[in-house]
């Protein structure tokens, strides 16, 4: 579970301390105690998307000890390449598994989205990223976006009441102009989608383990041709909005 009171403090049994050797460097970090830990082997994770980005998150989240990893992708050209490159990213902590899936979306995502702690979208397809902030405000789970154009990119981790969706996130930034229709991935750097993937893998390891802060109204914009990093702040739910200031404001 994401939310609720931390666990006591506890002594591992024999095979809980074999099995947490395997983690002494992420342990070793001030404040992230065992019960974090076993935070993550219980977490699970829905990938949506199966491109440069995905693999780079799928395999920090693997190597950290979440329990289950789902990717699923409408490409299987997508599902071939991350399967075969994360083939030799193995953990017996972490079950990875993929999945291709078709049309019609909205049924079959609502109700695997629900079955998730967490949701990430590493998805090119901007009807993919709307339907899943639509889906996860409805089931409420937390969504980790991302979006890449050029070297220019932007991570933004979404939680019911306390961010506004992603369509009023699109009005804030003037990004209405979204392509419609389903889109191939945009130009990019290798460099930068690992970036991306390392932010977004950072932000689900810190809302299963309840590790750091995770405030769920800023937004990260990053531009790697200048190297700037700026946070954007204050993006809360809006009241006059039927998705995000639903479950705020009623």
């Amino acid at each position: 579970m994401i939310d609720g009171p931390e666990p006591p403090r506890f002594e591992p049994l024999a095979d809980d301390a074999a099995k947490l050797e395997r983690y002494t460097r992420q342990l070793s970090l001030p404040g992230f105690a065992r019960f974090r830990q076993q935070k993550l082997f219980a977490g699970q994770v829905l990938v949506l998307g199966a491109g440069a980005i995905a693999r780079t998150l799928a395999m920090n989240l693997v190597q950290s000890g979440v329990g289950q990893v789902k990717i699923v992708s409408p490409s299987l050209s997508d599902l071939s390449g991350t399967r075969n490159f994360l083939a030799t990213v193995e953990n017996p902590d972490s079950k990875l598994t993929y999945q291709l899936v078709g049309e019609p979306l909205t049924g079959y995502l609502e109700e695997l989205i629900a079955q998730f702690d967490v949701i990430v979208d590493a998805a090119c397809d901007w009807q993919i990223k709307l339907l899943a902030s639509d889906l996860v405000m409805r089931v409420n789970r937390p969504l980790v976006h991302a979006h890449t154009n050029g070297l220019r990119c932007h991570v933004y981790c979404m939680v019911p009441g306390r961010s506004m969706c992603l369509r009023c996130l699109l009005v804030e930034l003037e990004m209405e102009d979204y392509p419609r229709e389903a889109s191939t991935p945009l130009s990019s750097l290798p460099s930068l989608d690992s970036i991306v993937g390392g932010f977004q893998s950072l932000e689900v390891i810190k809302l299963l383990s309840g590790f750091g802060v995770s405030q769920g109204n800023e937004l990260m914009q990053f531009d790697g041709l200048s190297g700037e990093l700026e946070v954007l702040r204050g993006l809360d739910p809006r009241s006059d909005c039927p998705d995000c200031g639903r479950r705020f404001f009623t």
